[in-house]
């Protein structure tokens, strides 16, 4: 927060960018740290009790204030813009404003544990009600809860995520907002696994049987086409011509194997260069996907359950919703049993 143009109460001194500041939590009145250890406490009691807020009658940046009599509106302290008075952070800039009404007065309970140090470069409504605790969760994942995605509230697609709903809010408003979405790393790392664990059984099931083809026919081939041998055989051949390329080992395989040889030969290489092709289309595409899956599921859910209240049938979206630990751990078991299985 700029306190450049402000005055400290106690000096009256203007306010350097390097000054080291504290502020009041109740009233927001700026201190260098000095004058207030010299007072021992903000001067301003009368504020705490009426739950007014500081102002600096010196500012010119508070002149606008003038018409503001019933306190209809909150000025910005960092960019001057007037907000309704029921706002926790500034619509123009973001900026939390000081003055906001879900400030905490005197004989409200803090829902936070004093960090030992009431004075600090933040703003009091930091410092928030329980009762507003909602609103700062809805600016922190960029969804309010009546927020319209394609005929679903933003409560109810949060409700259908469950966890993790600080990466994804971001990124379905981004998806509404501007039609962009984000790289999914979970998707390239874990690949079928994260559907699972996303409850995409479907699509969990085809990236499974992608990854888990090119081993098995990787193993049948050296098993009863001994394709193991004919590489070694080509390497040793290969490699003993003083030049070794990818071009002279399919050089060789077509020319030293018959047909079902060099399929087998080659066929486990290609699966597994298409797989990973896939994967990473699909990393790309992850977070979209499951987006439209979401909203749809959501549809469906509200349709079959017209005659229930807006309570149970969030209560339904979030069975339906959230995540399969479980499954999601028990498939990742199984893949490493396999991959282990397949070295030894």
């Amino acid at each position: 927060m700029d306190f450049t143009r402000k005055s400290c109460p106690v000096c009256s001194k203007r306010f350097a960018e390097d000054d080291d500041i504290v502020v009041c939590p109740k009233c927001g009145a700026p201190y260098h740290r000095e004058c207030y250890q010299l007072k021992g406490a903000c001067i301003f009691p009368d504020l705490h009790k009426s739950g007014q807020t500081w102002h600096d009658e010196n500012d010119a940046s508070e002149d606008d204030d003038s018409e503001n009599i019933n306190g209809d509106f909150i000025v910005c302290g960092n960019c001057g813009h007037k907000n309704s008075k029921d706002s926790i952070v500034c619509e123009k800039c973001g900026d939390f404003l000081t003055g906001s009404e879900n400030a905490v007065k005197d004989g409200d309970e803090i829902d936070e544990e004093d960090d030992g140090d009431p004075f600090r470069m933040t703003p009091p409504v930091f410092r928030t009600k329980k009762l507003h605790l909602e609103d700062i969760r809805d600016f922190a994942i960029g969804v309010k809860k009546d927020d319209d995605f394609d005929g679903v509230t933003g409560e109810e697609l949060m409700t259908y995520v469950g966890s993790n709903e600080l990466y994804y809010g971001p990124i379905f408003s981004a998806i509404k907002n501007r039609n962009q979405s984000r790289f999914n790393f979970s998707t390239l790392i874990f690949q079928g696994i994260w559907y699972f664990h996303r409850k995409q059984y479907l699509m969990g099931i085809i990236i499974g049987l992608l990854t888990v083809i090119p081993s098995a026919v990787q193993y049948f081939a050296f098993t009863y086409f001994k394709t193991n041998d004919l590489w070694a055989q080509a390497q040793e051949e290969v490699v003993s011509s003083g030049y070794a390329s990818y071009r002279e080992y399919l050089g060789w395989v077509f020319g030293n194997c018959d047909f079902i040889h060099g399929l087998m030969m080659l066929l486990p290489f290609a699966l597994t260069l298409i797989g990973t092709v896939v994967t990473v289309i699909l990393a790309f595409r992850a977070n979209r996907s499951y987006y439209k899956r979401a909203i749809k599921k959501i549809k469906n859910i509200k349709k079959k359950n017209n005659d229930k209240s807006e309570s149970e049938i969030l209560e339904i979206i979030k069975s339906k919703g959230g995540v399969n630990q479980g499954l999601s751990l028990m498939m990742l078991a199984c893949e490493l049993i396999f991959t282990i299985a397949f070295i030894v």
